[in-house]
């Protein structure tokens, strides 16, 4: 008998199970209501630095660990948001002591950037170790292993190291690893859409999802620099006010409901309207606001000469 049919985890959720242990509309509800209160602290406490970290080739280097790994979706997406946030606080502290010490000259920077890039394979790896640990995937990423993979890749970091890293992370993060992931929301949704409609073919919607999301972090800075110039009408995303935007990119549920929009599309652009209108519905976001990003990641992320023109 093939053992990862029993211990292994699921190509996909198991959406809207009709039996006795399945989630009620209550649960699913207060789900909800939990999901959009941390998104509005989130907001509210917005860097305007978060996001520097998790777009690009950063993104795609994790990704492809994760891949590597043979991890699940929900780890790749922790080790994405862990990343970003280790970095922003990390470069800011170097920046900061740079400052104090009278070092921060443009020569001495760029010393810090070139180390910085030495060890950016080391902090990614730590960061999907760290995430396998608290997903308690059981394909967990063990300081063993990440340094097999760091050598194998060509960089010589040794396990001590790969150790003191992770103490690192854990520090500057101030040991707390309860970051919100995209992926969280985005799940949420469609167990509602699914609950609500089971006409929906929601597993087929969830693994379109997860590659439209993908690809929107590779093409983050792309997707909110187009997101603000039609939000704000401007002609470049070069603007004093730019910063104020970071609210709306730290919003996790209107980026789970673009990606859902834009997915639903994609299969099928004759019920996406529907699909959009009831995650309007369910998340009180106006259907105009959802089907502006779903358009954006769609123009984004599908080259023009294989998007079909209604």
């Amino acid at each position: 008998m093939d053992q990862s049919r029993i211990f292994g985890t699921p190509l996909s959720p198991i959406f809207n199970m009709r039996h006795s242990w399945g989630m009620s509309a209550e649960l699913l509800e207060d789900t909800l209501y939990v999901l959009a209160a941390e998104n509005e602290k989130a907001m509210k406490n917005a860097d305007h630095a978060i996001g520097w970290f998790k777009h690009g080739k950063a993104a795609e280097m994790l990704f492809l660990v994760c891949e590597e790994f043979k991890l699940p979706a929900e780890v790749r997406y922790l080790a994405v948001e862990m990343l970003d946030r280790f970095l922003m606080l990390h470069v800011q502290h170097l920046y900061t002591s740079a400052k104090d010490t009278g070092k921060g000259s443009a020569a001495e920077w760029s010393r810090v950037e070139g180390q910085l890039q030495k060890q950016m394979m080391l902090w990614i790896l730590v960061c999907v170790q760290m995430a396998s640990k608290v997903s308690s995937h059981y394909k967990i990423v063990t300081p063993g292993k990440a340094c097999r993979f760091l050598v194998d890749a060509g960089h010589n970091f040794t396990r001590s190291e790969v150790i003191r890293s992770e103490l690192k992370v854990l520090k500057t993060l101030n040991f707390n690893l309860s970051i919100p992931s995209p992926l969280t929301y985005l799940e949420t949704l469609l167990e509602i859409l699914g609950h609500n409609d089971s006409s929906v073919e929601v597993k087929v919607l969830h693994a379109t999802s997860l590659k439209v999301l993908d690809l929107t972090y590779m093409q983050r800075h792309l997707v909110y620099n187009k997101l603000y110039m039609m939000a704000t009408r401007s002609n470049t995303p070069a603007s004093p006010d730019r910063e104020k935007f970071v609210t709306v990119e730290c919003d996790l549920m209107l980026l789970a409901v673009a990606v859902i929009g834009a997915a639903s599309y994609i299969l099928d652009m004759t019920t996406s309207d529907k699909v959009i209108d009831q995650l309007g519905c369910i998340t009180r976001i106006p259907g105009e606001d959802i089907v502006d990003f779903a358009t954006i990641l769609v123009e984004c992320l599908i080259p023009s000469d294989l998007r079909i023109i209604q």
